[in-house]
């Protein structure tokens, strides 16, 4: 039997998995023909046949394969939502050209479900609903009926502000999301279970603190008092800080993007500094790299365990979102993918991260931008940031600033073609802008988040060890505000098809694992002669 390595079975079947199930995005159904699941299992007892009868490798390789196959497949069919009457979407309406006087108002009962998402002249709630009252032609009252789901209600009024667990009740136009220009807002909100929304809604709040006891709902305790510090931090951020810097570090720092000005956003755009006012792995990153160059005297083994702990903290301390914990998981995995220094074990990892992930919630891998980022960047991390170590000789190592910047350059150049994706411009000067801010902005992240917590002490104390954090987001923003007023800075690529870049993707990776069998097979061969 040629011998082929286990690790090989275990990327094949990992990879099989991925790619059935990125394909499936354009298949989506809730049961596929019994005529597929007839070839997968004939398949498997063929080739799980053949590899028994003649010790075939290949023949249990590709064995691997089709597994992966039908479980993407599988957990597809699982996942897929089709809505029924006890769905809350159910009793929601298209608007099409109609009018809100065209449209019947519902009233609905449940529970604020995540952490509110406060934006200057709005806020938007997930409401997890029990209840719904729909009015009815001819009835003096509307019958409450039970219903189970999620919804998103946009709340215009300033006051009284509604926190996460309370119990409310909620008015308005029941609608089903729909595409907004090229932004397909239905395909980002079902990644969260979200398939109904209410754009102007009136809540009032009828209890409150129910955090701890909707634990299939609204969380544990455990959240409110995540979400509660965070308020807390920000606000403080928000008092040692003016803005827009207070609003740029909370961006850093939580991932919120609420009060950043909207030039100071096109500016990025334009540079391609978008992706560090997200939490991302590209966060989670600078995260590591602070902590690998902080402990530059310690030999690199010794600096996993501390940098594990900072991924944590870092996580619970932004409020432990999915989409933190996502980056948090990735990030993690590119750091044990550094410390191991084995391309075979890196991949393995970074494969099952993504695909348990994806296991569990298909549409991470279609509709989460985060998470492909995050996925991106830890491949940066783990491929090219070693093959790129020689570029990097000519800057200074002290206190680990050639491991910061070509941590941070690796994990963005794997991330362009699907930023160019995502935001419709191509920044020509987004090289040179990463360039000049990847040594700035782990400044800023480590006094902005020292000063802040010094100011829930003390605010003076606060406002001097934050200040070296506001000088280094004042040089970012003059920075991209200069490089952003440079003709042709960035190209607009909104014409630009997907299938462009997820080919470039799909090529990359290809040579990524070809390169990956290739180096295998060389080591296999060199242990043969020897």
């Amino acid at each position: 039997m040629a011998h082929i390595p286990k690790s090989w079975y275990t990327i094949a079947l990992l990879f099989s998995f991925l790619l059935t199930t990125a394909l499936l995005q354009w298949w989506q159904v809730s049961e596929y023909p019994k005529e597929i699941w007839i070839i997968f299992f004939f398949s498997i007892l063929l080739f799980f046949g053949v590899g028994v009868i003649m010790r075939s490798g290949f023949s249990f390789l590709m064995l691997c394969i089709v597994i992966g196959a039908s479980i993407g497949f599988f957990r597809v069919a699982e996942t897929t939502h089709e809505t029924t009457p006890e769905d809350v979407e159910y009793h929601a309406v298209l608007r099409g050209d109609r009018k809100d006087k065209e449209l019947p108002r519902v009233t609905l009962r449940g529970y604020i479900s995540d952490e509110p998402d406060r934006r200057p002249m709005q806020t938007k709630y997930t409401v997890a609903v029990d209840e719904i009252s729909v009015p009815l032609v001819g009835a003096l009252r509307a019958t409450p009926l039970p219903v189970q789901g999620k919804i998103l209600v946009t709340d215009h009024a300033f006051y009284p502000p509604r926190n996460y667990g309370d119990e409310v009740r909620v008015t308005g136009i029941l609608e089903k999301p729909t595409q907004i220009e090229d932004f397909a807002y239905d395909r980002y909100l079902s990644r969260y279970g979200i398939y109904a929304v209410i754009y102007r809604g009136t809540i009032e709040t009828l209890s409150g603190g129910h955090g701890s006891t909707r634990l299939t709902t609204s969380g544990s305790r455990f959240f409110d008092f995540l979400y509660s510090l965070k308020d807390r931090f920000e606000y403080t951020l928000n008092r040692l800080l003016p803005e827009p810097h207070a609003s740029f570090m909370a961006g850093l720092l939580t991932g919120s993007r609420r009060g950043i000005p909207e030039h100071l956003l096109k500016d990025f755009q334009k540079t391609g500094l978008t992706h560090i006012i997200a939490i991302s792995g590209y966060n989670i990153a600078i995260v590591i790299a602070v902590i690998s160059g902080a402990l530059f005297f310690l030999p690199l083994k010794w600096r996993l365990l501390p940098a594990l702990i900072a991924i944590t903290f870092f996580t619970l301390f932004v409020g432990a979102s999915p989409s933190v914990v996502r980056a948090a998981i990735m990030g993690g995995l590119s750091l044990f993918a550094l410390h191991v220094g084995r391309e075979r074990h890196s991949l393995i990892a970074i494969l099952f991260a993504a695909a348990a992930m994806v296991f569990f919630n298909p549409k991470l891998l279609w509709y989460d931008a985060g998470f492909q980022l995050s996925f991106l960047s830890v491949v940066g991390l783990s491929f090219l940031a070693p093959k790129l170590e020689r570029f990097f000789r000519f800057v200074p190592t002290t206190l680990g600033f050639r491991e910061s910047v070509q941590m941070t350059i690796s994990a963005q150049l794997m991330a362009v073609p699907l930023i160019i994706l995502l935001f419709g411009e191509f920044s020509l000067i987004a090289p040179l802008a990463n360039i000049l801010v990847a040594p700035l902005i782990p400044i800023a992240m480590i006094f902005g988040f020292l000063g802040t917590l010094a100011g829930f002490i003390s605010e003076p104390l606060g406002l001097l060890i934050a200040y070296p954090g506001w000088g280094a987001l004042e040089v970012v923003i003059r920075i991209a505000h200069f490089l952003a007023e440079i003709p042709y800075a960035s190209v607009n690529m909104e014409g630009m098809r997907g299938m462009y870049v997820w080919g470039y993707y799909g090529v990359l990776f290809f040579v990524i694992v070809s390169w990956f069998f290739y180096k295998q097979i060389t080591l296999r061969s060199k242990e043969v002669r020897g």
